[in-house]
């Protein structure tokens, strides 16, 4: 009986998966392929030519692009402060929240309060923020004697590091839940045997106890952060729109550009297509350095 009954969930999962295959195939797999199609081709957006085959040309031609290497740059740029702040952070505020007894839901609640917001509706909120004259940043370099203007959204050396703190402003409250949920899973039995065993300091419990334990959960964030990183383009299309002078421009609003202001399908295409490769790569390594070692509760 019990064999007969395996063998019919098995027969009827194929027609329980088929909304989800279908929404994958639909939504996923066919939009990627017609993605890379569209990489190995000469189309224009809107032109009355024919659409010719051309190979890899235009991967050839985003390799010789100084524009597209400045964009790349940028965005390594981007990801190195923004992938190692958002993570000390985050975990920071874990710690605190944790620690901070029955106030942890209410500090929980505020930190993630910018993750709930629209980015693009706080991104006019940081214009008026950051505005040379008028603004609060301004306000306060005024008090430590800086009187003269500083222009954080329209100056090539600051500005990417401003983009970067906006970001990881906005990230830091949905990192720390996810730190929150590893430290939950902690079994307080084990900071007691610790300090049984001489380890009373909370330095040592953290460097015993907590973070090695909280590996894979921080392995998960650092590709996840990696990953939100390269998925940035709100706060560039609405502060900067890459300028000044390309200081800003990233991967995406690269490819937003080439596709939707130069209508130049085929190298959006091929953009978009190197942008998938690295999505799939570390999304490769989460799940083959993580997989099975992720454990969600002790026994």
């Amino acid at each position: 009986m019990k064999r007969f009954y395996e063998r019919q969930i098995w027969m009827a999962n194929p027609f329980m998966l088929s909304p989800a295959l279908g929404c994958l195939l639909l939504f996923f797999v066919v939009p990627m392929i017609a993605t890379l199609a569209v990489s190995f081709t000469d189309w224009q957006l809107g032109g009355k030519g024919d659409v010719h085959f051309i190979g890899l040309a235009n991967y050839l031609e985003l390799w010789r692009s100084p524009d597209f290497m400045k964009s790349v740059r940028n965005t390594f740029f981007m990801t190195a402060i923004v992938v190692p702040t958002s993570f000390v952070l985050s975990l920071a505020l874990a710690l605190a929240v944790r620690a901070s007894g029955r106030f942890a839901q209410l500090w929980q609640t505020i930190y993630f309060l910018p993750v709930t917001a629209s980015l693009v509706a706080m991104a006019v909120v940081w214009q008026w923020i950051l505005h040379p004259e008028v603004g609060f940043v301004a306000v306060i370099l005024s008090h430590f004697g800086v009187t003269e203007n500083v222009n954080l959204l329209n100056d090539p050396d600051y500005v990417l590091w401003t983009l970067s703190f906006i970001t990881v402003w906005q990230m830091a409250g949905y990192f720390m839940v996810l730190f929150l949920t590893g430290l939950v899973q902690i079994p307080t039995e084990l900071y007691d045997a610790a300090k049984v065993d001489g380890a009373r300091s909370p330095a040592s419990l953290f460097a015993n106890i907590t973070w090695p334990l909280l590996g894979p959960t921080s392995f998960f964030i650092v590709i996840l952060t990696i990953i939100k990183t390269f998925q940035v383009f709100d706060i560039v299309k609405v502060l900067t729109r890459g300028g000044p002078e390309r200081a800003s421009e990233i991967l995406l609003y690269t490819m937003y550009q080439e596709g939707f202001s130069f209508f130049r399908m085929g190298t959006a295409a091929a953009i978009a297509a190197l942008y998938l490769a690295v999505m799939l790569f570390l999304t490769w390594l989460q799940t083959h350095f993580i997989g099975r070692r992720v454990h969600y509760g002790f026994q």
